[in-house]
C-alpha cells in the first residue's frame, strides 16, 4: 500500500511540474513547432526571406490558438511558429495503425492543418499587403540556409534552422481597438474616424476579392501599422466567388461589424454616428 501511495505521489509531482512548466512557457517547446510529415512539398516556395530580418534575435511576445508569436529587437516584425500539437495526434501514438477512431482523429487533425495552411497561402498570394505578410514558409526547404535565434517566455535561447521549420514573417502592428482608443485619448477624433473607415474598407475589399473569412473578429484579428489597417490573423480564409455578390456581402458586413459597433457605442460613443455612416456608404456602393 505504501508503495502505491509513493508511486501516486511521484506521478502527481511529475504532473504538477509539467503544468507549472507549461504555464511558465505558454506551452512553447521546439517539439511542438515542427509539422507532422505528409505535405509532400505542397506549399513549398522558391522565395527566401529578407536576410536582414533574420539577423536580429526574436523575443517571445504572445501566443494564440494557432501560433507562438515572437517580436524582433527593433519591434517592427513578428515571427510566428505554428502550434502543431493541436494539428496532430500525440507522437507516442505514431506506431499505431490509422484505423477506427484513431484514424478518424488523425484525418480530422490533418484537415485542420490543411485548411490553416491553405488559408495562409491564399493570404500570401492575394492579400499580402492587406495582411502585412513578409514571408511564409509552409513546407520544408533546402535553399534558405539561415538560422534564427529566439528567446522564449522564460529567457531560454533557441536556434532554429529555417529550412526545417514552418513559420510566418509579418509586419508588427497595434490591435484595432487599442489604436482607436489611443487616438481618441490624444484628441485625434478625425484620425480615429479615418481608421474606422479604412478598417471597413479593408473588410469589404476581402469580399470583393472573392474570399470568405470564417473568423473576422475586429477585436483580435485586425489592427493598424501606423495608420494603415491590416488583418493580423487570417487562419480561416477560403476562396468563395459568391462573396463578390452584394446580396451576400452586404448582410455579412452588417453581421461581422455588429460587435465592433457595440464596442464603439460603449467605449467611444462620439464615433458611433461616423461608424454607421461609413458602414452604410460602403455597403450601399
Amino acid at each position: 500500500m505504501k508503495r502505491l501511495v509513493k508511486i501516486f505521489l511521484f506521478a502527481l509531482l511529475i504532473f504538477g511540474v509539467e503544468r507549472l512548466c507549461h504555464r511558465a512557457t505558454d506551452g512553447f517547446a521546439l517539439v511542438n513547432v515542427y509539422a507532422p510529415p505528409g505535405d509532400n512539398g505542397k506549399w513549398k516556395t522558391a522565395d527566401s526571406p529578407n536576410p536582414q530580418l533574420l539577423k536580429q534575435t526574436y523575443h517571445y511576445l504572445d501566443c494564440g490558438s494557432q501560433s507562438y508569436v515572437f517580436v524582433s529587437e527593433d519591434g517592427k516584425t513578428v515571427f510566428k511558429l505554428f502550434k502543431f500539437q493541436h494539428m496532430r495526434t500525440p507522437p507516442w501514438l505514431d506506431f499505431l495503425p490509422s484505423k477506427g477512431k484513431l484514424g478518424d482523429k488523425r484525418a480530422k487533425k490533418r484537415e485542420i492543418l490543411e485548411k490553416t495552411f491553405n488559408s495562409y497561402a491564399l493570404a500570401y498570394d492575394q492579400l499580402k499587403e492587406e495582411t502585412g505578410l513578409l514571408f511564409i514558409h509552409l513546407s520544408k526547404t533546402e535553399h534558405i540556409k539561415q538560422k534564427l535565434t529566439l528567446t522564449d517566455k522564460i529567457g531560454r535561447h533557441h536556434t532554429l534552422d529555417l529550412d526545417s521549420v514552418e513559420f510566418i514573417l509579418q509586419k508588427r502592428g497595434t490591435l484595432a481597438y487599442e489604436a482607436i482608443t489611443t487616438w481618441m485619448e490624444e484628441g485625434a477624433k478625425e484620425k480615429a474616424e479615418k481608421g474606422i473607415r479604412n478598417l471597413l474598407t479593408l473588410a469589404i475589399s476581402r469580399c470583393h476579392a472573392g474570399i470568405f473569412d470564417k473568423d473576422p473578429d475586429f477585436s483580435t484579428n485586425f489592427g493598424f501599422i501606423d495608420e494603415t489597417p491590416f488583418q493580423m490573423d487570417f487562419g480561416r480564409l477560403s476562396p468563395s466567388e459568391e462573396e463578390k455578390d452584394p446580396q451576400i456581402y452586404r448582410p455579412e458586413m452588417i453581421r461581422i461589424t455588429r460587435d465592433f459597433e457595440g464596442w464603439i457605442a460603449e467605449n467611444h460613443p462620439d464615433l458611433l454616428n461616423s461608424f454607421r455612416k461609413e458602414l452604410d456608404e460602403i455597403i450601399s456602393h
